[in-house]
């Protein structure tokens, strides 16, 4: 059993051992500390982002990858709350995860699981115009919708529906090939 001090030490740990990504640039952003793991995979250009504030306090952990536009916006948003990963039903708290054996468990789980669900874009002339993510669980039909267009606010209410314009490609990609989640080598907790 390894005993890990604090969040980034754990994380770069688990990430860079999985022989998946290699030894992160880091950034300051205020009093946020900013990790971008890049993948070893000279084909993928998926990155995995954690931001800590103190040792003791992980922010965010975002994967990235400039094929799923949609989904890079909908984790731009994304952060950890205190309660994220209580078994008491409690539910938010307070920015940021502690770090503790109960967390440490949830952001492995993350990590190992990869990602779920699956980016449709609409495409035309190589430019994607609009994208639908769905990753709920709970309803397979729910899902998220993003405009790449520069269309005005009126324009896209009325104007012409982007999956019914002449010349619109549809691709689906699998989140899970952009990161399938890793594989530990022993135990981290």
């Amino acid at each position: 059993m390894q005993e890990f001090k604090h969040w980034k030490e754990f994380i770069n740990r688990v990430l860079i051992d999985s022989g998946q990504f290699e030894n992160p640039i880091t950034e300051f952003k205020g009093e946020a500390e900013i990790e971008t793991f890049q993948s070893s995979d000279r084909n993928s250009l998926t990155e995995i982002r954690a931001e800590y504030l103190k040792e003791n306090l992980l922010i965010c952990l975002q994967t990235f990858n400039p094929t799923v536009p949609g989904y890079n916006k909908y984790v731009e948003g994304e952060y950890f709350y205190q309660h994220d990963f209580s078994e008491d039903g409690k539910t938010y708290g307070n920015p940021a995860l502690e770090f503790n054996e109960r967390n440490r468990n949830g952001i492995l789980s993350i990590l190992e699981s990869g990602l779920k669900g699956k980016e449709v874009q609409f495409v035309k002339n190589d430019k994607i115009l609009k994208s639908k993510l769905y990753i709920a669980d709970f309803n397979p039909n729910f899902s998220y919708s993003y405009d790449f267009t520069k269309r005005g606010f009126w324009k896209k209410i009325f104007g012409q529906n982007i999956n019914k314009m002449d010349g619109i490609e549809k691709r689906e990609i699998e989140l899970n090939t952009i990161f399938s989640g890793i594989k530990t080598c022993y135990n981290t907790v």
